[in-house]
């Protein structure tokens, strides 16, 4: 493990009424780093900060902070004694505290005026001087959260852990603060593990992934590789939804309705499953393809425009005489009209080919 890293994980294995939740799960957060652990419900994200918080005793493994233990089967230290802030879901702020005596409230080595300075400069740090002496029942869903982010901050800890903080807002509004607390954070230069199911989110905000499949670690690094570049189909599917097509590898390539896909360094019979990100699917209206030969014909069943892009619903005629059913998403400039037959080519760099399940 790194020397310089503000947070190690060592072979942490954790389990709950005999049930392993997590198994032998490894990983660093260096200086300055946002690190998220991303993965779908139950995978384990928020046992792991727990665990790294110390709201959970360690069962197996060892766990580090600036270099020193504070977990590892022997040594336990407390939460309030390993220099991590927290934030959750939802900001639990004192609702008979002011806001700037919520932000106060952790700073118990300060005195006075001293304490009042610190609280009043990260509260201007995330925006929110103005409310200073409101009660937290007056601000919004995002002004709360704002302020347990300031809460946090104040002490200067040496991590910070965020639990799927923007949850409980609205789209828009969880799209504000998100932007806005990435800014606090590297403004800040403050050290970050934040633990979400969202990987538009985990994208965005982190420059390091940790993606978890069921208590282990299905692939780490950043964003772009694990997109760009998945291990596996469950790491490809997680990132957005896909078409699959199945089927056989022979001659180094694979048949599809699209015509040949290469296979790589797959041998031969081997059963694959072809996946497909809806992006890599590119639609052009006939006629206006320049007469390229390595083009096939869709039928459009339906198109919706989603904001940034049109979401289009295809259907093409496979080897079998039957009809696959696949989609497309292209710039919402382009909206083709129901029934109508366009053109469609392959991005093969967002495709990507695994063994099926239970194939060698």
């Amino acid at each position: 493990m790194s020397e310089t890293a503000v947070l190690e994980l060592e072979n942490v294995s954790h389990a709950f009424d005999r049930v392993r939740v997590i198994d032998e799960v490894s990983f660093t957060v260096a200086p300055g780093e946002l690190l998220g652990l991303l993965g779908p419900s139950g995978s384990g994200k928020t046992t792991l900060l727990r665990l790294a918080a110390g709201l959970e005793e360690l069962q197996e493994g060892r766990i580090l902070i600036n270099g020193q233990p504070v977990a590892d089967g022997v040594v336990q230290v407390p939460p309030e004694s390993r220099g991590v802030g927290l934030v959750f879901q939802e900001g639990a702020l004192f609702p008979h505290l002011t806001v700037v005596g919520n932000v106060a409230f952790g700073l118990a080595r300060l005195k006075g005026a001293e304490k009042r300075r610190r609280a009043l400069e990260v509260l201007e740090l995330v925006g929110m001087t103005a409310f200073a002496e409101s009660y937290p029942h007056v601000l919004s869903g995002g002004q709360q959260q704002r302020v347990a982010l300031a809460r946090a901050l104040a002490p200067s800890p040496r991590l910070l852990l965020l639990d799927e903080p923007f949850t409980g807002l609205d789209a828009k509004l969880r799209s504000q603060i998100r932007d806005e607390t990435l800014h606090i954070l590297k403004d800040s230069g403050t050290t970050t593990l934040i633990v979400t199911h969202d990987p538009e989110e985990a994208m965005y905000m982190v420059d390091r992934i940790v993606l978890l499949n069921d208590g282990a670690i299905a692939q780490s690094g950043a964003p772009e590789e694990l997109y760009c570049h998945p291990v596996n189909a469950f790491v490809t599917e997680f990132f957005s939804s896909i078409n699959r097509i199945t089927g056989v590898v022979k001659g180094n390539s694979i048949e599809t309705p699209f015509g040949s896909i290469a296979a790589g360094e797959m041998p031969d019979g081997t059963a694959v499953d072809v996946l497909i990100r809806p992006e890599a699917v590119r639609v052009t209206p006939l006629g206006t393809d320049g007469g390229e030969v390595d083009a096939v014909k869709a039928r459009v069943i339906t198109a919706r425009r989603l904001r940034r892009a049109s979401f289009i619903h295809l259907c093409i005629g496979n080897f079998e005489g039957e009809h696959l059913h696949f989609h497309s998403r292209v710039p919402a400039r382009y909206l083709p009209g129901d029934d109508e037959t366009v053109n469609v080519r392959l991005d093969h760099s967002q495709i990507f080919i695994f063994p099926a399940d239970g194939a060698e």
